[in-house]
């Protein structure tokens, strides 16, 4: 029967061997878990009349998130709206004009080509047909500068038309939608509150997906790839492991950045890779530690 004290030793060996062999076909780094923020600023100033969110809500792309008062810009939309009715009722009485011109036109052109064949075969004076022409030019003069009023019209119009797309783009300026799906990290103003132009309101992450980076060096680059399997690991769930992939990896090289405690490891040349991750229950929080497992 052999001795337990060398049974003991021999099973020790074959566990540390067994680990050494598990090290060498995976790789392992550690890094900060980050999420994908965005700073929600207003393209206009004024007062916030609303803010209907809170730090620490779940909020979807499009809903609203905050109010400006735009009172003043809905005044000159009012203003451009009036001015487009009475232009409408000018561009009628002008496209009246061109066409009573125009039948005028038409009814004189007749009759100067009567008069030009009669006087061309001597039936009709000389003063009769300049007389009609000098007529028929007015009539066409006439109907050119008709139609000039209705053309300045039609350019007026589309100036304000271009004018109230303006307004209603600083209209839909006042009401602020969440550019992405995520929760609210931060508010930096409070209802009634005056916001300037590019003045951040709120800051969102997309915390369901996150992502970690860590930095391997060129002996162990060649094992992995994109879209390779990989497991996070984080000291609050130590039991749990959670899935991940690889979704970049660096094309060159750079020293170990200076987080790293030891300053013969900063000195080592190094590739970031970003490892992306699901976070569905939320146990994932932007800045926590974690320990990254390559399969």
């Amino acid at each position: 029967m052999k001795n337990p004290l060398v049974w003991s030793c021999t099973a020790a060996a074959l566990l540390f061997l067994a680990c050494m062999d598990q090290e060498r076909d995976g790789v392992s780094g550690v890094g900060t878990l980050e999420a994908r923020e965005v700073l929600v600023s207003s393209k206009s100033a004024g007062t916030v009349l609303q803010l209907p969110v809170r730090e620490g809500d779940v909020v979807t792309a499009g809903q609203l998130v905050a109010v400006i008062d735009s009172e003043k810009v809905y005044l000159q939309k009012q203003q451009l709206l009036a001015g487009l009715d009475e232009l409408r009722y000018t561009m009628v009485s002008a496209q009246r004009s061109v066409q009573l011109a125009q039948d005028n036109l038409d009814h004189v052109a007749k009759k100067f080509e009567r008069i030009r064949s009669l006087w061309q075969d001597s039936s009709a004076t000389l003063q009769q047909y300049e007389d009609i022409e000098t007529v028929h030019k007015a009539a066409a003069t006439q109907r050119a500068n008709a139609q000039t009023t209705l053309d300045a019209l039609r350019a007026k119009k589309a100036q304000l038309d271009a004018q109230l797309l303006l307004v209603n783009s600083q209209l839909a300026d006042g009401r602020i939608a969440a550019p992405i799906d995520g929760t609210v990290l931060e508010t930096y103003l409070e209802q009634g509150e005056i916001v300037r132009p590019t003045g951040v309101i709120v800051k969102l992450a997309d915390l369901q997906h996150m992502w970690i980076k860590i930095y391997l060096n060129e002996g162990d680059l060649g094992r992995i790839r994109i879209g390779q399997p990989a497991d996070l690991q984080i000291a609050s769930r130590p039991d749990q492991l959670f899935p991940g992939r690889v979704t970049w990896i660096s094309p060159k090289a750079e020293f170990t950045p200076k987080n790293v405690q030891t300053r013969e490891a900063r000195s080592d040349l190094v590739y970031a890779v970003k490892i992306a991750v699901e976070n569905p229950d939320g146990a994932l929080k932007i800045g926590m530690p974690a320990d990254v497992y390559l399969r």
